[in-house]
């Protein structure tokens, strides 16, 4: 709608002054008077810069496309810093001084391990957990505390139900033939699994974005695209329609999004799908940007795949398909 510098390429100024017949701005009511289109006119010719805004030319200066930067922790009067153990304390500290509120007096044990067992393992502790806990004499009972919760098959699959919910996990399809998907579960246990053994964050995505072509003779590397086959799957666009009907292309559009919005939304943190229908207008993302990741997925589909959890089996199966296909 506006290009920065040059009014005569943007639609809004067309529109607005009626050069377009067939398309004009308002479409109804009172039209914009011929000083209100070149002060329009004038304002994009010189750069169509918005007071306020967070974003530049290419906007890769918002805020939110920033370099992290580590602030400074902040100084306290000697009378705060008894409460403050470790840095985030100093700035919570900082910051209800600020607001001229005082910190909440510190939980009893009894009060300290329910909001961890809730918080680690989404479960109460058991009597007799509370109850060694709170006569623990040790100094470091509470991290021990911590570890031992940590370390409870129960924590990953507390957190694995997050990110479960951030990529849309499902046992079925949806849609109106919501058919169940009896494989499903393996992918839910990958997640649980990698959360119980701390699974190295860079590890994670890469399996779940390209496991079966970066480990191909690992199980895991198979098991971990269900990630982009989590979503929803319409049964009757994929297999009662074919793609030449303009109802199955549509299914295979949406699919493809799908596979798009979920894997930038949950490792970008950008809503790219806007992009599919006009460049975004508040993240650097034009719709030729969205078409080159949704062409990364062209050749995907949602289907069972085998695997095999031994790895040699995995290897030998690879060798006598490629001797099959020869």
């Amino acid at each position: 709608m506006i290009v920065p510098g040059k009014a005569d390429e943007s639609l809004v100024v067309r529109r607005s002054a009626g050069l377009e017949e067939d398309r004009v701005m308002p479409p109804k009511g009172e039209r914009l008077a011929s000083q209100q289109v070149a002060a329009l006119r004038a304002w994009i010719d010189q750069g169509a810069e918005w007071p306020g805004t967070d974003g530049g030319e290419d906007g890769r200066d918002r805020w939110s496309l920033r370099l992290l930067n580590r602030p400074a922790v902040p100084a306290l009067a000697p009378g705060a810093r008894a409460g403050a153990r470790n840095p985030i304390d100093a700035f919570v500290r900082a910051k209800l001084r600020e607001k001229g509120l005082a910190p909440s007096p510190e939980a009893d044990r009894r009060t300290l391990t329910r909001r961890l067992y809730f918080d680690l393992i989404g479960l109460p502790p058991a009597p007799e957990e509370l109850d060694a806990f709170v006569s623990d004499p040790a100094a470091d009972a509470y991290e021990k505390q911590v570890d031992r919760l940590l370390a409870s098959p129960h924590h990953g699959e507390r957190w694995a139900r997050h990110w479960l919910d951030v990529v849309h996990y499902g046992d079925t399809h949806g849609y109106d033939k919501d058919q169940p998907r009896p494989a499903a579960w393996l992918y839910r246990d990958y997640v649980i699994r990698s959360f119980n053994a701390d699974r190295p964050y860079g590890e994670f995505v890469r399996q779940q974005v390209a496991g079966d072509v970066l480990e191909p003779g690992a199980a895991d590397g198979v098991i971990a695209m269900g990630f982009i086959a989590a979503g929803p799957w319409d049964l009757i666009g994929h297999a009662e329609l074919p793609e030449s009907k303009i109802d199955g292309k549509i299914a295979r559009h949406l699919d493809r999004d799908d596979m798009v919005s979920n894997t930038i939304n949950t490792f970008v943190s950008l809503t790219i799908q806007c992009a599919q229908c006009h460049n975004h207008k508040f993240d650097p993302i034009t719709q030729e940007d969205y078409y080159r990741l949704q062409a990364v997925f062209a050749a995907l589909d949602r289907a069972d795949r085998p695997y095999y959890s031994n790895p040699a089996a995995a290897r030998k199966a690879a060798e006598l398909i490629a001797r099959q296909g020869d």
